[in-house]
């Protein structure tokens, strides 16, 4: 969702139903955010998921850096001491169980999802905001409850209306004996 909002060349990602890019994606991620903004809720960046989207981004980093640490409705989660102590929690507790199954997923990638959901439980988010399948599961796995940009409600401004036109008289035959 953030890489939806912040990088110009960042990809939209794919409805599995139609197997298209998610009509509105901007748009429904920007309605996200204007909505936790207005019930000033605040929308946690997990430091992993802002690494990896900074640098994705490339040299412009840093501007965007800037505009997320002077908005009211973002704050950057940090993986300190408590992140850690949660994850350890996590580790042996919720996650062993199902490390068998997660054997497809390379090592470096669950480490940094785990880290990304042991954030969320330290700042008490109730909902992720993912499109990443792996991410969305763990989240499962620990009561946060993980939402595509799919299932973003498309806001009224940006559905296409219909366009309405009014019935009109038949036009008129012309008589052949008039030309």
């Amino acid at each position: 969702m953030l890489s939806i909002l912040l990088n110009p060349n960042g990809s939209v990602p794919m409805d599995p139903a139609t197997n298209l890019a998610v009509d509105g994606a901007r748009e429904r991620a920007e309605s996200v955010v204007d909505l936790l903004q207005k019930s000033r809720r605040k929308i946690i960046l997990p430091a992993p998921a802002c690494a990896e989207l900074l640098t994705a981004i490339g040299p412009d980093a840093q501007q965007y850096v800037n505009v997320v640490s002077r908005s009211r409705v973002f704050e950057i989660g940090s993986f300190d001491a408590r992140a850690a102590s949660e994850l350890a929690l996590l580790n042996r507790g919720t996650f062993a169980p199902n490390d068998d199954r997660n054997g497809a997923e390379p090592y470096q990638k669950r480490k940094v999802d785990r880290q990304i959901i042991a954030i969320c439980k330290v700042y008490g988010v109730i909902e992720l905001y993912t499109d990443d399948t792996s991410l969305a599961n763990f989240a499962r796995l620990c009561g946060v409850t993980p939402i595509s940009i799919r299932e973003v409600p498309l806001p009224e401004s940006a559905k296409q209306h219909e366009f309405k036109l009014e019935q009109h008289e038949d036009i008129p035959k012309a008589d052949d004996d008039e030309r």
